[in-house]
């Protein structure tokens, strides 16, 4: 990579970074192209370099951190030696990349575009792709005989919901062993439901 791609994609990364932290804080409407110009210290030009518009500078931000979270969450779980065991280790690395306030703005860019849009649909694609990751991690328990014989698809959504909900129950600033011990019981009772054996 050339010197000035090289640049290109460290701009790039940095906007994407203030971004991120803008939009958490202040959620997606009120996050404005100048306040991450001013963030990053450059002008619109500059981002509209990289970035057609604010919704596309926030489905490459969903998509790098979705990749980046898997690709970290999969370290993780290469080292785990059931699938149950790996459930457990989701529900942990979850807590210790706790990010509720992005969840939140995701939430808010699809009331924003809409659902049906051509941006909703791109960030759902997203999305779906993270799902898929988690039906093969069924179809794996499934085929190990740890949960019961059921449709991986199903499983995938009622975990990532149970997860969904989780995340949205814990006032900001709660203690990370508080919430790393309450996913772990929440675990415990999914895996009550589809496992093969009891859990303790």
């Amino acid at each position: 990579m050339n010197k000035r791609r090289l640049e290109g994609e460290k701009t790039k990364r940095l906007i994407i970074d203030k971004a991120k932290l803008l939009f958490s804080r202040k959620g997606y409407a009120a996050t404005s192209i100048e306040d991450i110009c001013a963030a990053v210290g450059c002008s619109k030009g500059s981002i509209y370099y990289h970035f057609k518009n604010k919704e596309d500078l926030f489905l490459n931000l969903a998509e790098q951190s979705f990749k980046e979270w898997w690709e970290g969450w999969e370290a993780i779980s290469s080292q785990c030696k059931s699938v149950t065991e790996k459930l457990y280790a989701y529900g942990d690395y979850t807590v210790d990349n706790f990010q509720k306030p992005m969840n939140n703005v995701g939430e808010e860019f699809f009331e924003k575009v809409g659902v049906d849009s051509e941006s909703g649909k791109k960030l759902f694609a997203v999305i779906n792709h993270f799902m898929e990751g988690l039906e093969r991690l069924m179809s794996e328990g499934i085929a190990r005989g740890e949960f019961k014989n059921a449709d991986p698809k199903e499983l995938a959504f009622f975990f990532a919901t149970f997860h969904i909900g989780l995340s949205h129950g814990f006032p900001m600033g709660t203690d990370r062993e508080i919430i790393r011990t309450q996913y772990r019981k929440a675990t415990t009772l999914f895996l009550q439901g589809i496992g093969t054996r009891e859990e303790t």
